[in-house]
Protein backbone atom coordinates (compact mmCIF):
# COMPACT_ATOMS: atom_id res chain seq x y z
CA UNK A 1 0.00 0.00 0.00
CA UNK A 2 1.28 3.43 -0.88
CA UNK A 3 1.64 6.18 1.71
CA UNK A 4 0.66 9.61 0.41
CA UNK A 5 2.01 12.63 2.25
CA UNK A 6 -0.30 15.62 2.01
CA UNK A 7 1.31 18.83 0.67
CA UNK A 8 0.69 20.69 3.94
CA UNK A 9 2.87 18.22 5.82
CA UNK A 10 5.92 19.06 3.75
CA UNK A 11 6.58 22.58 5.04
CA UNK A 12 7.85 21.43 8.43
CA UNK A 13 9.97 18.66 6.90
CA UNK A 14 11.64 20.43 4.00
CA UNK A 15 14.67 21.61 5.94
CA UNK A 16 15.18 18.16 7.42
CA UNK A 17 15.05 16.50 3.99
CA UNK A 18 17.62 18.95 2.65
CA UNK A 19 20.00 18.08 5.48
CA UNK A 20 19.43 14.34 5.26
CA UNK A 21 19.68 14.00 1.47
CA UNK A 22 22.16 11.34 0.50
CA UNK A 23 23.24 12.96 -2.75
CA UNK A 24 26.42 15.05 -2.60
CA UNK A 25 26.03 18.82 -2.57
CA UNK A 26 28.43 19.47 -5.43
CA UNK A 27 27.40 21.44 -8.48
CA UNK A 28 26.74 19.85 -11.85
CA UNK A 29 29.48 19.87 -14.44
CA UNK A 30 29.36 23.15 -16.32
CA UNK A 31 29.74 22.79 -20.07
CA UNK A 32 30.41 25.85 -22.20
CA UNK A 33 27.42 26.79 -24.32
CA UNK A 34 29.72 26.70 -27.36
CA UNK A 35 30.93 23.15 -26.81
CA UNK A 36 30.05 21.46 -30.12
CA UNK A 37 28.89 18.30 -28.35
CA UNK A 38 26.06 20.10 -26.57
CA UNK A 39 25.55 23.42 -28.34
CA UNK A 40 24.81 25.01 -31.72
CA UNK A 41 24.88 28.71 -32.55
CA UNK A 42 24.38 28.85 -36.32
CA UNK A 43 21.83 31.67 -36.02
CA UNK A 44 24.20 33.99 -34.16
CA UNK A 45 25.35 36.11 -37.08
CA UNK A 46 21.80 36.66 -38.35
CA UNK A 47 20.45 37.41 -34.88
CA UNK A 48 23.22 39.98 -34.44
CA UNK A 49 22.34 41.63 -37.76
CA UNK A 50 25.39 40.40 -39.67
CA UNK A 51 25.19 39.05 -43.21
CA UNK A 52 28.53 37.22 -43.06
CA UNK A 53 27.11 33.70 -43.11
CA UNK A 54 23.89 34.42 -44.97
CA UNK A 55 20.44 32.97 -44.53
CA UNK A 56 19.70 29.26 -44.31
CA UNK A 57 17.28 27.35 -46.47
CA UNK A 58 16.06 25.62 -43.32
CA UNK A 59 16.56 27.25 -39.94
CA UNK A 60 16.08 24.91 -36.96
CA UNK A 61 15.82 25.97 -33.33
CA UNK A 62 15.91 23.37 -30.55
CA UNK A 63 14.84 23.59 -26.90
CA UNK A 64 16.78 21.13 -24.75
CA UNK A 65 15.42 19.06 -21.87
CA UNK A 66 15.58 19.51 -18.10
CA UNK A 67 19.13 19.29 -16.70
CA UNK A 68 20.63 19.48 -20.22
CA UNK A 69 23.95 21.24 -20.65
CA UNK A 70 24.91 23.78 -23.30
CA UNK A 71 22.03 25.05 -25.45
CA UNK A 72 21.22 21.73 -27.21
CA UNK A 73 22.17 19.14 -24.64
CA UNK A 74 23.92 15.79 -25.16
CA UNK A 75 20.87 13.51 -24.97
CA UNK A 76 18.69 14.50 -27.93
CA UNK A 77 19.50 17.96 -29.27
CA UNK A 78 23.14 17.26 -30.14
CA UNK A 79 22.45 13.88 -31.81
CA UNK A 80 19.48 15.37 -33.68
CA UNK A 81 21.64 18.19 -35.01
CA UNK A 82 24.29 15.68 -36.14
CA UNK A 83 21.70 13.46 -37.86
CA UNK A 84 20.10 16.41 -39.64
CA UNK A 85 23.35 17.91 -40.88
CA UNK A 86 24.66 14.54 -42.11
CA UNK A 87 21.53 14.05 -44.24
CA UNK A 88 21.25 17.51 -45.78
CA UNK A 89 24.29 18.07 -47.96
CA UNK A 90 22.23 19.87 -50.63
CA UNK A 91 20.34 22.09 -48.18
CA UNK A 92 21.82 24.98 -46.24
CA UNK A 93 20.81 24.29 -42.64
CA UNK A 94 21.33 26.48 -39.58
CA UNK A 95 20.76 24.94 -36.15
CA UNK A 96 20.38 27.00 -32.99
CA UNK A 97 19.78 26.05 -29.36
CA UNK A 98 17.57 28.20 -27.16
CA UNK A 99 19.79 30.52 -25.15
CA UNK A 100 20.51 29.48 -21.54
CA UNK A 101 19.91 33.15 -20.72
CA UNK A 102 16.26 32.63 -21.68
CA UNK A 103 15.99 29.07 -20.50
CA UNK A 104 17.94 27.55 -17.58
CA UNK A 105 16.37 24.08 -18.20
CA UNK A 106 15.96 23.49 -14.48
CA UNK A 107 13.41 21.33 -12.71
CA UNK A 108 11.53 24.34 -11.30
CA UNK A 109 10.64 25.60 -14.77
CA UNK A 110 9.21 22.20 -15.60
CA UNK A 111 7.25 21.31 -12.46
CA UNK A 112 6.02 24.81 -11.56
CA UNK A 113 5.37 26.29 -15.01
CA UNK A 114 4.68 23.24 -17.14
CA UNK A 115 7.64 24.20 -19.27
CA UNK A 116 9.61 27.41 -18.87
CA UNK A 117 7.60 30.49 -19.82
CA UNK A 118 10.78 32.45 -20.53
CA UNK A 119 11.91 29.68 -22.88
CA UNK A 120 8.73 29.99 -24.94
CA UNK A 121 9.11 33.76 -25.15
CA UNK A 122 12.82 33.61 -25.96
CA UNK A 123 12.35 30.95 -28.62
CA UNK A 124 9.54 32.91 -30.25
CA UNK A 125 11.55 36.13 -30.20
CA UNK A 126 14.54 34.38 -31.81
CA UNK A 127 12.35 33.02 -34.62
CA UNK A 128 10.81 36.43 -35.23
CA UNK A 129 14.23 38.10 -35.39
CA UNK A 130 15.64 35.44 -37.70
CA UNK A 131 12.71 35.65 -40.09
CA UNK A 132 12.87 39.46 -40.10
CA UNK A 133 16.42 39.15 -41.46
CA UNK A 134 15.76 36.04 -43.60
CA UNK A 135 12.16 36.21 -44.85
CA UNK A 136 12.66 33.38 -47.37
CA UNK A 137 13.97 30.87 -44.83
CA UNK A 138 11.78 28.03 -43.66
CA UNK A 139 11.81 27.42 -39.92
CA UNK A 140 11.39 24.27 -37.81
CA UNK A 141 10.87 24.48 -34.06
CA UNK A 142 11.97 21.45 -32.03
CA UNK A 143 12.13 20.39 -28.42
CA UNK A 144 12.62 17.43 -26.13
CA UNK A 145 11.12 16.86 -22.68
CA UNK A 146 10.58 20.25 -21.00
CA UNK A 147 11.90 21.69 -24.26
CA UNK A 148 8.93 20.14 -26.06
CA UNK A 149 6.60 22.09 -23.76
CA UNK A 150 8.67 25.20 -24.44
CA UNK A 151 8.33 24.60 -28.19
CA UNK A 152 4.55 24.29 -27.83
CA UNK A 153 4.41 27.54 -25.86
CA UNK A 154 6.53 29.29 -28.48
CA UNK A 155 3.76 28.70 -31.03
CA UNK A 156 1.94 31.60 -29.38
CA UNK A 157 5.00 33.88 -29.56
CA UNK A 158 5.77 33.78 -33.29
CA UNK A 159 3.87 36.80 -34.59
CA UNK A 160 4.05 37.11 -38.37
CA UNK A 161 6.97 34.65 -38.42
CA UNK A 162 4.44 31.85 -37.93
CA UNK A 163 3.99 31.82 -41.71
CA UNK A 164 7.59 30.61 -42.11
CA UNK A 165 7.26 27.72 -39.64
CA UNK A 166 6.88 24.42 -41.47
CA UNK A 167 7.12 22.02 -38.52
CA UNK A 168 6.88 21.63 -34.78
CA UNK A 169 8.95 18.61 -33.78
CA UNK A 170 8.91 17.03 -30.32
CA UNK A 171 10.61 14.09 -28.61
CA UNK A 172 9.16 12.57 -25.45
CA UNK A 173 6.47 15.25 -25.39
CA UNK A 174 4.93 15.53 -21.89
CA UNK A 175 2.00 17.65 -23.11
CA UNK A 176 -0.54 14.94 -22.26
CA UNK A 177 0.31 15.17 -18.54
CA UNK A 178 0.03 18.97 -18.55
CA UNK A 179 -3.06 19.66 -20.67
CA UNK A 180 -5.35 19.35 -17.65
CA UNK A 181 -3.86 22.52 -16.17
CA UNK A 182 -2.37 24.42 -19.14
CA UNK A 183 -3.86 25.58 -22.44
CA UNK A 184 -1.13 25.31 -25.05
CA UNK A 185 -1.23 27.44 -28.21
CA UNK A 186 -2.28 25.89 -31.50
CA UNK A 187 0.27 24.99 -34.15
CA UNK A 188 0.40 27.53 -37.01
CA UNK A 189 -1.73 26.75 -40.03
CA UNK A 190 0.32 24.82 -42.58
CA UNK A 191 2.90 23.57 -40.05
CA UNK A 192 3.23 19.83 -39.46
CA UNK A 193 3.50 18.20 -36.05
CA UNK A 194 6.30 15.60 -35.87
CA UNK A 195 6.08 13.76 -32.57
CA UNK A 196 8.19 10.83 -31.31
CA UNK A 197 7.44 8.79 -28.20
CA UNK A 198 9.25 5.62 -27.12
CA UNK A 199 6.58 2.98 -26.50
CA UNK A 200 8.54 -0.29 -26.67
CA UNK A 201 10.43 0.51 -23.48
CA UNK A 202 7.78 3.02 -22.46
CA UNK A 203 8.71 6.64 -21.91
CA UNK A 204 6.39 7.47 -19.00
CA UNK A 205 6.12 11.15 -19.89
CA UNK A 206 4.39 10.47 -23.20
CA UNK A 207 2.80 7.04 -22.75
CA UNK A 208 1.48 4.90 -19.90
CA UNK A 209 4.28 3.63 -17.64
CA UNK A 210 4.56 -0.11 -17.05
CA UNK A 211 6.42 0.15 -13.74
CA UNK A 212 5.02 1.24 -10.39
CA UNK A 213 6.62 4.04 -8.39
CA UNK A 214 6.41 5.15 -4.76
CA UNK A 215 3.62 7.58 -3.97
CA UNK A 216 5.53 9.45 -1.28
CA UNK A 217 7.90 12.30 -2.29
CA UNK A 218 11.12 11.06 -0.70
CA UNK A 219 10.46 7.49 -1.80
CA UNK A 220 10.01 8.64 -5.39
CA UNK A 221 13.14 10.78 -5.34
CA UNK A 222 15.19 7.92 -3.93
CA UNK A 223 13.78 5.50 -6.52
CA UNK A 224 14.73 7.83 -9.38
CA UNK A 225 18.19 8.36 -7.92
CA UNK A 226 18.68 4.60 -7.62
CA UNK A 227 17.52 4.01 -11.22
CA UNK A 228 19.99 6.57 -12.56
CA UNK A 229 22.78 5.26 -10.34
CA UNK A 230 22.38 1.82 -11.92
CA UNK A 231 21.78 2.89 -15.54
CA UNK A 232 23.76 1.10 -18.27
CA UNK A 233 26.10 3.53 -20.06
CA UNK A 234 27.70 1.20 -22.63
CA UNK A 235 25.91 2.72 -25.62
CA UNK A 236 26.31 6.34 -24.54
CA UNK A 237 28.78 8.83 -25.99
CA UNK A 238 31.20 10.68 -23.72
CA UNK A 239 28.94 13.72 -23.30
CA UNK A 240 26.02 11.50 -22.28
CA UNK A 241 28.14 9.60 -19.77
CA UNK A 242 29.14 12.91 -18.18
CA UNK A 243 25.48 13.93 -18.19
CA UNK A 244 24.57 10.80 -16.19
CA UNK A 245 27.04 11.82 -13.50
CA UNK A 246 25.38 15.22 -13.35
CA UNK A 247 21.86 13.78 -13.32
CA UNK A 248 22.58 11.55 -10.34
CA UNK A 249 23.36 14.73 -8.40
CA UNK A 250 21.01 17.31 -9.90
CA UNK A 251 17.77 15.32 -10.12
CA UNK A 252 17.49 14.52 -6.39
CA UNK A 253 18.94 17.88 -5.35
CA UNK A 254 16.51 19.93 -7.43
CA UNK A 255 13.59 17.61 -6.60
CA UNK A 256 14.23 18.13 -2.88
CA UNK A 257 13.87 21.84 -3.56
CA UNK A 258 10.37 21.22 -4.96
CA UNK A 259 9.00 18.86 -2.30
CA UNK A 260 5.79 20.82 -1.85
CA UNK A 261 5.07 20.75 -5.57
CA UNK A 262 5.91 17.05 -5.76
CA UNK A 263 3.57 16.23 -2.87
CA UNK A 264 0.82 18.30 -4.46
CA UNK A 265 1.24 16.52 -7.79
CA UNK A 266 1.14 13.10 -6.13
CA UNK A 267 -1.94 14.06 -4.14
CA UNK A 268 -3.68 15.30 -7.31
CA UNK A 269 -2.84 12.22 -9.40
CA UNK A 270 -0.06 13.83 -11.43
CA UNK A 271 2.83 11.57 -10.46
CA UNK A 272 3.69 10.95 -14.12
CA UNK A 273 4.94 14.50 -14.49
CA UNK A 274 7.92 13.51 -12.36
CA UNK A 275 8.93 10.25 -14.02
CA UNK A 276 12.23 11.35 -15.53
CA UNK A 277 13.42 7.80 -16.08
CA UNK A 278 16.16 6.70 -18.51
CA UNK A 279 13.57 5.64 -21.14
CA UNK A 280 12.75 9.34 -21.54
CA UNK A 281 16.36 10.07 -22.53
CA UNK A 282 16.95 7.43 -25.23
CA UNK A 283 15.87 9.29 -28.40
CA UNK A 284 19.42 10.24 -29.29
CA UNK A 285 20.71 6.73 -28.58
CA UNK A 286 18.12 4.49 -30.27
CA UNK A 287 18.34 6.34 -33.62
CA UNK A 288 14.93 8.02 -33.31
CA UNK A 289 16.71 11.28 -34.09
CA UNK A 290 17.67 9.89 -37.50
CA UNK A 291 14.06 9.08 -38.33
CA UNK A 292 13.07 12.56 -37.17
CA UNK A 293 15.73 14.19 -39.34
CA UNK A 294 14.49 12.27 -42.39
CA UNK A 295 10.89 13.26 -41.61
CA UNK A 296 11.80 16.95 -41.26
CA UNK A 297 13.68 16.96 -44.56
CA UNK A 298 10.67 15.31 -46.23
CA UNK A 299 8.45 18.10 -44.90
CA UNK A 300 10.93 20.71 -46.15
CA UNK A 301 11.08 19.18 -49.61
CA UNK A 302 7.34 18.47 -49.81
Amino acid sequence: MYTIIRPAALSSLAALFYLSATSPASAATIVNRRDAAVSANDWDSVLKGSAEVGCADLAVIFARGTFDQGNLGPWVGGPFRDALVSRSSKIKIAVQGVSPDDYPADLAGYVKEGGSESCGRGLGAAVQKYVSQCPSSKVAVWGWSQGALCAHKAMGELGNAAANVIALGVFGDPISVWEDTIDFPAIPKGAKLLSYCEKTAPDPLCTDPTKSFPHDPIGLINRLKKIWGEVETTHMNDAQKEAVKSLVIELPKQALGQLGQLASDIWNGRLRRWLLTPEHFWYGIDETVKTAADDLLAVYQG
